[in-house]
């Protein structure tokens, strides 16, 4: 590991996947130890973005291990900068830094955002209206995903050239689970994937299938048993650069799935955020008190134009070109460039995973609107599933229609 800092009151290193390793020492070190867990803590579950994630801490040699946030910024950023985030800090997460200098700021070049750092005797004050668990009076919420997945195939074509498939990371392998089921994120991640194959009627069904299948080799290669890496975002982009790679590879040396190519979207949800990355146009979707948001945008070129608001929804879904795809996995495209983010994970929140059979059949009002439904009925997430299947393939079903959803609960 690299030794990043050397101090009297703590040693700093980066290990080899990026990770921060800080173990303290000195005058009060264990007092010090304890308020940064503490105070980081606090600061993920009021949903803070700009500061270090605790992945692990260790009493014994009283060291944490955060997410890499960047270089030292203490030469690029301007003191009014500097005094508004920690203003924010304090404002709307309610944390006072101890040491709030342009000394304590890093910038993190792959979120393109400063950063606080070391809050080793920082101030926890209460927020008002928050509950006990964002106010760190009780233990960390415990986060419990709830999920179904279906498919259906389509009434164009024979087949189906959908894929589905969720697994979760165990000891740097992959670990298949059921398409309807619940689990814990505390410690350990779980991966939810969709494809939507072409080129044919088995070269398509090939493509998505390869993409579901290799997903499961490709990112638990990268992630081992996902137990805090300091990037998922970077692996997740690895991750789908290899499945495309690997896709065009098996189509270029078969003449039967020459061309064949896919779309990918999948998240992986673990402790308080999903990552997500995506190339086409199956989408992702996020359902959060009453409004629906759609997370990924289409590669395609309506997708651009609708981005810039030269197309409404309307105008995209009657266009003759709307399935045309300026990326996807394989398919004959030279490279790819994959959509990923992060969003953190709210109690109640509501994920939708789809392939553009479910888009083909619902506009963004009736995807809305079935999970309205579902908050005042209090339904299950297999209801919800089976109602937007069976409402998309009623309203189209002429392509297949493959979907999760999820449920943070």
């Amino acid at each position: 590991m690299k030794i990043a800092k050397d101090g009297i009151r703590s040693i700093v290193k980066v290990g080899y996947d990026g990770r921060v390793h800080k173990t303290f020492r000195g005058t009060d070190k264990e007092i010090r130890f304890a308020n940064e867990v503490k105070v980081l803590k606090a600061l993920e579950a009021r949903g803070c973005d700009f500061v270090p994630q605790l992945l692990e801490s260790d009493e014994e040699t009283l060291t944490i291990i955060t997410t890499n946030c960047g270089a030292p910024a203490e030469s690029t950023i301007s003191e009014e900068k500097a005094q508004s985030l920690f203003q924010r800090l304090d404002d709307e997460y309610g944390i006072v830094h101890d040491d709030p200098f342009a000394r304590n700021i890093t910038y993190d070049g792959r979120q393109g955002q400063f950063c606080v750092i070391d809050f080793e005797l920082a101030e926890i004050k209460a927020m008002p209206g928050a509950t006990e668990i964002e106010n760190v009076e009780s233990d960390e919420a415990h986060r419990i995903l709830s999920w179904c997945g279906l498919t259906r195939d389509g009434t164009r074509k024979p087949g189906n050239q959908d894929a589905l498939s969720v697994f979760s990371l165990e000891s740097g392998s992959a670990k298949n689970e059921e398409l309807l089921g619940d689990t814990s994120i505390d410690e350990n991640g779980i991966i939810f994937a969709v494809s939507d194959g072409m080129g044919g009627p088995n070269a398509g069904d090939v493509a998505s299938t390869l993409v579901v299948r290799e997903l499961h080799r490709f990112l638990p290669a990268m992630l081992g048993d996902f137990h805090g890496t300091a990037d998922p975002a970077g692996l997740l982009n690895g991750a789908v650069k290899s499945l495309h790679d690997y896709v065009s590879r098996v189509g270029n040396n078969n003449e039967k799935f020459k061309g064949m190519g896919a779309t990918v979207v999948c998240g992986l949800f673990f402790h308080t955020v999903v990552h997500f990355a995506h190339v086409g146009d199956s989408r992702f979707y996020l359902f959060r008190k009453g409004e629906l948001k759609q997370l990924t945008h289409d590669h395609s070129y309506l997708g651009s134009k609708f981005r810039s608001g030269k197309l409404n929804e309307r105008e995209v879904r009657m266009h003759p070109h709307r399935n045309v795809l300026e990326q996807a996995i394989g398919g004959g495209c030279r490279k790819v460039s994959p959509q990923v983010a992060s969003c953190r994970l709210e109690h109640g929140d509501w994920f939708l995973i789809c392939s553009d059979g479910v888009v083909d059949g619902l506009w963004n009002k009736n995807i809305a609107q079935a999970f309205e439904e579902a908050e005042e009925k209090g339904s299950s997430a297999e209801e919800v599933a089976t109602r937007i299947l069976d409402w998309a393939t009623r309203e189209a079903g002429a392509d297949d229609t493959t979907l999760f959803v999820v449920k943070v609960v």
